[in-house]
């Protein structure tokens, strides 16, 4: 056997083989590199992101400890503008709810926190997005609303809070057995890390005072 003939005929293989598959091999190597180069741009993009939220939501937080309020409202609204994507939006809709209630500014409370509720990242902050809207809609009176919002199939780690604003909206209907059957639930519920039950036992006790007037 010609051993050289062997190899031209090898040679030939790969290189028919090579016309039939080479352009295809090097533009999946291709489209794998881009990937791999978009991946980790994409994955800097967000670190660089979450870095640059978190200095924004620190400083708003600076900003409120010192009562310049005006101030923090701009971080808070670069953050919910900017970079509504991250988690750190839904702290700044929180942040300005609580500005908004203590500057007597309901409705506005009322939408950050609906603005939470519809869009937050996690569960945990819809639950307590929920449990402040349903405050401050008792505060203004809107029992109804009230009712309605804190209706949800799964309250996770929050149903205490939930059984005692339920107590909240009995009380203010004036159904204070119902009241005090709702707060006793959420005294049952808190956990074992719960130190201070005074303000609950406060309600429960202030309820025996509206019985016998």
């Amino acid at each position: 056997m010609d051993v050289n003939q062997t190899e031209q005929e090898q040679i030939e293989a790969l290189q028919r083989w090579w016309a039939d598959n080479g352009l295809a091999i090097v533009c999946g190597l291709i489209i794998g590199l881009a990937l791999i180069f978009v991946w980790r741009g994409w994955q800097s993009y967000q670190q660089t992101t979450a870095e640059e939220a978190s200095d924004l939501y620190t400083n708003m937080i600076i900003e409120v400890r010192d009562h310049k309020n005006d101030k923090a409202r701009e971080y808070a609204d670069s953050l919910i503008n900017e970079y509504s994507r991250t988690i750190y939006s839904d702290f700044a809709n929180l942040e300005l709810a609580k500005l908004d209630v203590e500057d007597a500014k309901p409705d506005d409370a009322v939408k950050h926190l609906r603005q939470v509720l519809d869009h937050a990242h996690m569960d945990s902050l819809k639950h307590l997005a929920r449990l402040r809207l349903v405050r401050v809609l008792l505060d203004q009176n809107k029992t109804d609303e009230a009712w309605a919002t804190l209706k949800v199939k799964d309250e996770g780690a929050f149903s205490s809070s939930y059984a005692e604003l339920r107590g909240d909206i009995y009380a203010r209907q004036g159904k204070y057995d119902d009241a005090r059957a709702a707060y006793l639930l959420a005294l049952g519920k808190q956990g074992p890390e719960t130190n201070d039950t005074s303000f609950l036992q406060m309600k429960i006790d202030n309820l025996g005072q509206k019985n016998t007037e």
